[in-house]
């Protein structure tokens, strides 16, 4: 059994047990950062497959709260048909921002990306009758047998690793194979035969579509959904968990969200000026593991 099937037996196992060993608030925090690693995940099949950084990525976040919410407190929706239906809204509005955003590039494609997300953080923000406005959605409550936290958890969990393989199998997948073909060389894609455009443009709706997933998560999580949450800083927030574990990895974003997570939720209790000791670790890792932390342990491979 080679050496990354035992770590990732080992990581399985430490999660399978949390809710047994661990203090209930430790649970709740493991959650949250289950949903944030689905959240980075999502956005690194744009940055490291497809090459295209999109700073708009919270939007379909928070569509897919936001709609697996609305849905449940307004419209008395089951819980289950909400959680489907949430990213499949986020699915939705990626294909219309996505129509426009893929047909630029570079730093033109990065501020299309931040427009159309900084336009539905707006909409969520100032439409005080549907989406609560910055008082935020609320009172959006999981089944009954979820409430628990630790019920919640192994939910969440299940979620996640079922979106992780299925992840990991397009990254494989000969889709996965022409993103990487077109983050390479965009020209030479098209002249093999790959049309461009409209695998950026799955590549997107795809994306969208796990974001939307995390941010169903979320609603039930928080138990409600707020404006942040659609802003472009949450989208910051995951490109830095994606770079600091490495964009040449599939498991570079599970390190970096877990490593982001867990600094922004222990140095506080030290200080107030977290984000001065975030940066500290962002420089040394720029500086000296470009390629990520996971070349601490790995040569950086051909493909995530």
């Amino acid at each position: 059994m080679s050496g990354r099937v035992l770590a990732l037996a080992g990581v399985l196992a430490v999660l399978g047990v949390l809710p047994v060993a661990a203090p209930q608030v430790v649970v709740v925090h493991a959650t949250d950062i289950l949903i944030f690693v689905l959240f980075a995940l999502s956005l690194n099949l744009l940055v490291g497959y497809a090459g295209m950084l999109s700073l708009g990525h919270a939007a379909f976040f928070s569509i897919g709260g936001y709609g697996a919410g609305l849905l449940v407190k307004h419209l008395g929706v089951a819980m289950p048909l909400a959680l489907a239906a949430g990213p499949l809204l986020a699915a939705l509005a990626a294909l219309v921002i996505g129509f426009f955003c893929v047909r630029l590039s570079h730093a033109y494609f990065i501020m299309l990306s931040l427009a159309f997300g900084q336009l539905v953080f707006t909409v969520i923000w100032k439409w005080q009758g549907v989406t609560g406005g910055d008082d935020g959605l609320t009172g959006v409550m999981p089944l009954a047998a979820l409430a628990p936290s630790s019920a919640y958890y192994y939910f969440v969990l299940a979620v996640v690793l079922a979106c992780t393989a299925a992840l990991y199998r397009i990254g494989h997948s000969p889709f996965g194979r022409a993103l990487l073909a077109i983050k390479d060389n965009p020209r030479r894609a098209a002249f093999v035969g790959i049309h461009v455009r409209r695998v950026q443009l799955a590549a997107f709706v795809v994306a969208g579509a796990f974001a939307g997933v995390a941010g169903a998560l979320q609603v039930f999580f928080h138990r409600g959904m707020f404006p942040g949450s659609a802003h472009w800083l949450n989208s910051a927030d995951a490109f830095v968990a994606v770079t600091l574990g490495g964009v040449s990895y599939f498991a570079g974003p599970i390190v970096g969200a877990a490593l982001f997570k867990l600094v922004s939720l222990a140095v506080p209790l030290f200080t107030a000026y977290w984000p001065f000791f975030l940066g500290i670790v962002i420089l040394l890792v720029a500086l000296f593991r470009p390629e990520g932390l996971l070349s601490l342990v790995r040569r950086p491979a051909a493909r995530p």
